[in-house]
């Protein structure tokens, strides 16, 4: 029987440089939901590029996640 995909709502995770604790890098993680599945990856960073301009901490990485159902 073959695969079905189904393709759900996409997720943008940024991780924040929040500076050193005890002697460990503290990293904050802000998640924006519900993105358009088919959102181009370059337009999706462009977005958190714009985000992350306004915020107070440096980004250690900008992670784009898709969702698939398999049936």
């Amino acid at each position: 029987m073959a695969v079905v995909e189904a393709k759900n709502p996409s997720s943008l995770k940024v991780k924040l440089d929040l500076g050193m604790v005890d002697g460990k890098t503290k990293v904050r993680s802000k998640t924006f939901s519900n993105l358009k599945h088919d959102a181009n990856a370059q337009d999706v960073y462009d977005v958190a590029e714009s985000l992350m301009a306004l915020q107070e901490y440096e980004v250690l990485e900008t992670i784009k996640i898709d969702n698939t159902t398999l049936a």
